[in-house]
């Protein structure tokens, strides 16, 4: 059994220092970056089990990636390699530490040759999972993403497997219509529902946080968590009380990844019984991590970091 299996793509990437514009940058740090393989991380650094499906080139870029989801005991056995392209790659701009700029080397690569067959076997070689993660980004690769999205979507409701979605928006990769109608694809089916302040307008015709996450319950998924960034969040659930939190305060390095570890937190403390304000406790405490390090997931908390984040300034002797 396998509590979280993520979906998706994952890329080699190379930034530079926060502060240091890449046209006059000396060096870059290279690492792993994918919304997806950022939750799968996250939740395996907070105890428990998760997988990541996903294809990747036979490239040394390839090598290393893997070999970084496997060093955080993220299981990857149901990854694919392919010889005919290499894996996708990012360039992070990090110009200053509240502004980054992003260019990506995907269009045709590695990533995008995940298909249905692919969930077929992974659901087959896992057993029972618990939660099925996806975001908007996967589908917006190309047909064969999509139609793995959509059937991993399909396994998951015939199992009994809750399905996870983060909105994750990318406006390189599609337009607001055709996610749109992504997004409305998949609702129905959805049990957990990830977006940010700035999405609503892919899900919902409300505005308003608190509105948007109350209509979103009508539409399919059972909670809807709205992330508000700097403003902190807000989660409902049916039959429930709608809890606020605001955002932990960190000093900031680096947002890029926070959502994801967000995500993670969210999904690994629900995992454990945890209520929902409890829940959103872990999510920003996890976001905040995240954004108080280089990194998409290198910062991301185990538990007992989650503990001592209950104070800011704290010195651990």
């Amino acid at each position: 059994m396998v509590v979280l299996l993520a979906l998706g793509e994952v890329l080699g990437v190379a930034a530079t220092s926060a502060g240091t514009p890449l046209r006059t940058a000396t060096a870059l740090r290279l690492s792993t970056a994918g919304a997806e393989a950022t939750v799968a991380i996250g939740v395996r650094r907070l105890g428990l089990s998760s997988a990541w499906v996903g294809t990747v080139g036979t490239d040394e870029v390839g090598t290393r990636v893997l070999r970084d989801l496997r060093a955080e005991g993220v299981d990857v056995g149901c990854a694919r390699r392919v010889e005919d392209v290499p894996t996708g790659f990012m360039l992070r701009d990090h110009r200053t530490p509240d502004l980054t700029s992003v260019t990506y080397y995907r269009h045709g690569l590695a990533g995008t040759r995940l298909d249905a067959e692919d969930v077929r076997t992974a659901f087959t070689r896992l057993g029972t999972v618990e939660v099925l993660h996806v975001t908007g980004i996967t589908p917006a690769l190309g047909p064969g993403c999509r139609a793995a999205v959509r059937e991993a979507v399909a396994i998951a409701k015939r199992r009994g497997t809750t399905v996870s979605l983060d909105v994750n928006h990318r406006d390189a990769l599609t337009s607001r219509a055709r996610a749109r109608a992504t997004m409305a694809e998949l609702l129905p089916d959805t049990d957990i529902l990830f977006a940010g302040h700035d999405e609503l307008d892919l899900v919902t015709t409300q505005n308003d946080p608190l509105a948007a996450a109350k209509s979103l319950l009508d539409l399919g998924p059972t909670e809807v968590i709205v992330k508000r960034g700097a403003a902190g969040a807000l989660a409902a659930a049916r039959g429930e009380e709608v809890h606020e939190r605001p955002a932990d305060g960190v000093t900031v390095t680096d947002v890029i990844g926070a959502g994801d570890s967000f995500a993670a937190g969210y999904l690994a403390a629900r995992h454990l019984g945890a209520d929902l304000a409890t829940r959103l406790a872990w999510a920003t405490k996890c976001a905040a991590c995240t954004v108080g390090t280089a990194g998409d997931w290198e910062g991301l908390p185990g538990p007992g970091d989650i503990e001592r984040r209950t104070e800011p300034g704290v010195t651990v002797r």
